[in-house]
């Protein structure tokens, strides 16, 4: 039974309808608790989504899952806890805090034209003048510095991708600064006595001198966790991990994660016709434009992001969880 109970508030211009419904005999109150949602369980493993031993970090990995122990060097978070190989047997490699030389000359820049896209195109020599690089991404421990002294502002965000707690927690002190957008990026280089580097110099400190064209910076084997922290099928980490983690995906010239880990800023603006025009000493990009290039892939990535000729358009004033930078200085760098 319905009752249609209608009330006029004086001469306000408001009315109030109400619908009362009264359970008739037979009839049941609807239940309100949600549904229970099935587990999605899609390698088979007990985890996932919605099941009862918990939730998975990697469901396309059976041998990955909270219940699992820690592999000591297959730099996989085998145990579902944001750490790699950070069970006390394991050990990390020494972190070299030295920058990379990149001598002059030439090398090839850019990809063939049945690989990777348009805008990697024309592949071309270019000569480029002689730089150092810094060995690994920026960390939180160098940013912060910045910031404390400051000549940088604080990341937008203080925490990671599966972190509550990582900028200025001493964790993370040797893992890459992200939530940076490119003016933040460019600010910090100038503070250190560098700057960003350009495509150019990017890709050859990447792919090292002609006549190399490897695809990766450690050369044409197939990109995986003991080269890259990467993600897609074989994801590694599933969020940042601590710099220089992994030797074997070195570049030629000694700089370490330019492959996966974090995206990271350049100084060129973005043209996709580029490379047609672009000049064929120390290029830097063209003069002006709305989008800035990142370079390098990132831990989210599949093996094609992490190919050195790769490239990424962004707004400058973007920031994200997969992006950092590093810096590139002068011959002899006066670096901080």
């Amino acid at each position: 039974m319905k009752w249609w109970i209608t009330f006029a508030l004086g001469g306000a211009a408001c009315i109030v309808l109400l619908l009362l419904t009264l359970a008739g005999d037979g009839a049941r109150a609807a239940d309100p608790r949600p549904a229970a949602q099935p587990c999605q369980d899609e390698d088979g493993d007990g985890f996932g989504r919605g099941c009862a031993r918990g939730s998975d970090c990697n469901d396309r990995d059976p041998a990955v899952n909270p219940g699992q122990r820690e592999t000591c060097g297959d730099l996989v978070d085998n145990d579902c806890n944001g750490l790699v190989d950070d069970a006390p047997r394991c050990e990390a490699p020494p972190i070299d805090p030295s920058p990379v030389r990149v001598s002059a000359g030439s090398f090839v820049m850019g990809s063939a034209r049945d690989e990777g896209s348009a805008d990697e195109r024309p592949r071309h020599r270019v000569t480029v003048s002689t730089f150092s690089m810094d060995r690994h991404e920026v960390t939180n421990q160098r940013y912060a510095a910045c910031v404390a002294a400051g000549g940088c502002t604080r990341p937008a965000l203080l925490s990671s991708h599966r972190r509550v707690e990582y900028y200025g927690d001493g964790r993370f002190a040797d893992y890459p600064v992200i939530f940076v957008d490119w003016k933040q990026a460019a600010a910090f280089c100038a503070w250190a006595g560098g700057r960003l580097p350009t495509e150019a110099e990017w890709e050859k400190a990447a792919r090292g001198p002609a006549p190399s064209i490897r695809r990766f910076p450690w050369g044409n084997e197939a990109a995986d966790c003991r080269r890259a922290n990467m993600g897609g099928a074989r994801s590694c980490v599933g969020d940042t991990d601590r710099v220089g983690r992994r030797p074997e995906g070195a570049s030629p010239y000694g700089a370490m994660d330019m492959a996966g880990n974090v995206w990271e800023w350049v100084s060129d603006w973005y043209a996709p016709a580029y490379y047609a025009s672009s000049p064929e000493r120390d290029p830097r990009g063209p003069a002006t434009g709305r989008l800035k290039v990142m370079r390098g892939g990132c831990w989210i990535s599949g093996a094609d992001s992490l190919r050195v000729s790769c490239r990424k358009a962004e707004l400058p004033a973007s920031w994200a969880y997969n992006v950092g930078f590093r810096c590139v200085y002068a011959a002899a760098p006066g670096r901080r």
